[in-house]
């Protein structure tokens, strides 16, 4: 879109050069803008040469005018830099830049002129009543002699300085009012000109170009953040961090992006309502009401429950999380003013509101896999105590019931006696093993080593047919040094899958004795191992033991007639001296 040539007809060698030059940044604006917006600057061009400005002066000063507003792309500093240059462009005394809020009246207010001093001593800040409300009304450039003539005007409050002369022009960004440039006190003249008028029209359009290029901007920044807390948070729940801290963080990200005084994530499944993360102290909740919210609503603060309002807060919004059966929790988040939420910003909230419903969905279903490994876990166990346990008691039963029945060789009875004794103590050593079992859960993140020996036999037995038994000796959980976890695991591993796959064993026995001395012990029943065979493994064992200045034996034999064969791996380290 270019400027039609009308511009520069009359022109002066004087200030052909500054018309050339305003007319070149007209058309990088009017390319940045919208037709409506290159239609209304072309216009004011138009105006300005019919007026037969020549003044190389203005038109420099329009130049650099122009081209000041139009740097930057922060909004805030847009915004102060407009009154600026406004003010000094038809040498005004004050300036100011109101921008129009949701409801019609002034949502923003920029001045300059006003000396910190003076602002101390005045009252609010103007709402859009009076003259500067019929800006917003009647979105046209007004021009007023004597402001306290005028019939719209309302006065001032108390200790604001005097002003008469006005000139007030509006800001169109895309069609629609964003705000007004109001301008007083004209120094060099008793009122504002037509030419003052028409370049604060050419300034206006060129602010509207500059805000809407600052607003696009913040709107992609907005995104952008918006983006970053989705994508970092979202990938917290697969990377194992604990859903009370993802959703606290969450609130604390939420909040630092909408200014909210709070931040609130809670769920309500079964009837139980439950606080899955907030921002400060945790509230109690015990008069919570569930908003009946399908999206997100703006209310009146404490209607759902008033110890969720802290620190001045007079307004909540309520964001539901959705699952497939409907709306099971809520994001609250309260406000100190009444939010006018932007497009960005919902967008934003709706995809942490799903972010928060898949976390808590994903942290459900890892407990329920648990709570099914805990199911297989002591079907296990049962198994091992019907297998092991039960089978023994059944045996000793019947050797008491021998010995009841009038056995006379005392010296036979005696070593029966001893055998039933020390039955009964591996009976109770394995009892307490499961119960240990029972008690203790797979998979915790720092495991002691009864849970790592347990685990490992559970874990190489699995498929196997035959379940050996695992018992402890001694304080084997406080004296045995995180140092030797991984010597006893490749002990573990190579010992019984020896057994598991080569020895043929109706029993395997795991042994795991401290005291002085650190002895994991693996024996089957098996055919025993073949003396021409090399097992690597075996000479691995015993380089590790060496190194913790250990042994590492091995005993077989093959097995006979009586089936009295079998394989006894001992693997010791001293714990002391």
């Amino acid at each position: 879109m270019r400027v039609r040539a009308e511009c520069l007809v009359r022109v002066d060698p004087r200030t052909a050069g500054s018309r050339l030059a305003c007319v070149d940044s007209a058309d990088k604006l009017l390319d940045a803008g919208s037709p409506k917006t290159g239609r209304r600057l072309r216009e004011a061009l138009d105006t300005l040469a019919e007026q037969g400005v020549d003044d190389p002066v203005l038109l420099r000063e329009l130049l650099e005018a122009v081209l000041v507003v139009g740097q930057g792309v922060e909004l805030d500093r847009a915004l102060q830099r407009i009154v600026e240059v406004a003010g000094g462009l038809v040498d005004a005394k004050y300036g100011a830049l109101g921008v129009r809020g949701p409801d019609g009246g002034l949502s923003e207010f920029v001045y300059t002129g006003i000396t910190d001093a003076q602002r101390a001593t005045m009252g609010h800040l103007p709402v859009g009543r009076g003259v500067l409300g019929l800006l917003i009304d009647d979105p046209q450039i007004h021009r007023i002699h004597d402001l306290g003539a005028h019939p719209t005007s309302v006065g001032f409050p108390p200790n604001h300085p005097p002003m008469h002369t006005f000139l007030g022009a509006p800001i169109m960004v895309r069609g629609e009012v964003f705000g007004s440039i109001y301008l007083t006190e004209k120094q060099s003249a008793d009122t504002f000109s037509e030419v003052d008028e028409t370049v604060v029209a050419v300034l206006a359009v060129a602010a509207g170009i500059a805000i809407d290029n600052a607003g696009l901007f913040e709107r992609a920044r907005t995104r952008h953040r918006w983006m970053q807390v989705l994508a970092r948070r979202g990938s917290e729940p697969l990377a194992g961090i604990a859903l009370s801290d993802t959703m606290s963080r969450m609130c604390v990200d939420v909040a630092d992006l909408v200014g909210a005084v709070d931040v609130y994530l809670i769920t309500e499944l079964d009837g139980e309502v439950e606080l899955r993360g907030h921002t400060g102290e945790p509230p109690r909740i015990d008069d919570f009401t569930a908003p009946s919210a399908n999206s997100l609503t703006v209310q009146r603060a404490g209607a759902i429950s008033p110890a969720l309002v802290r620190r001045g807060a007079r307004w909540t919004s309520v964001q539901p999380l959705q699952r497939a059966s409907g709306a099971f929790g809520w994001m609250i988040i309260t406000h100190r003013t009444r939010p006018y939420w932007e497009e960005e910003e919902i967008a934003g909230l709706a995809g942490v509101a799903e972010i928060a419903s898949l976390a808590v969905v994903y942290a459900e279903q890892q407990q329920i896999a648990r709570d099914l490994e805990v199911l297989e876990d002591r079907h296990r166990i049962a198994r091992d105590l019907h297998d092991h346990v039960i089978q023994r008691l059944f045996a000793i039963g019947m050797s008491v019931q021998t010995l009841l029945a009038g056995t006379t060789d005392r010296e036979a009875a005696k070593e029966r006696l001893g055998q039933i004794m020390t039955d009964l103590d591996r009976t109770i050593a394995q009892i307490r093993t499961s119960i240990f079992d029972l008690q203790t859960a797979s998979g915790s993140e720092d495991p002691t080593l009864r849970r790592r020996v347990l685990d490992i036999v559970s874990e190489l037995s699995g498929h196997a047919s035959i379940s050996p038994s695992v018992n402890f000796e001694g304080p084997v959980d406080t004296v045995v040094p995180d140092t030797l976890g991984p010597h006893i695991d490749a002990v573990l591993r190579e010992g019984l899958s020896n057994a598991l796959r080569h020895a043929h064993a109706e029993h395997i026995s795991v042994s795991v004795c401290a005291d002085d001395v650190l002895t994991v012990e693996i024996s089957d029943d098996g055919v025993g191992i073949d003396t021409d065979v090399t097992y690597r493994g075996l000479d691995n064992l015993t380089r590790r033991a060496e190194e913790c200045d250990g042994t590492f034996s091995v005993v077989t034999r093959p097995r006979g007639e009586r089936g009295d064969g079998g394989t006894t791996l001992t693997w010791s380290v001293p714990l002391v001296g």
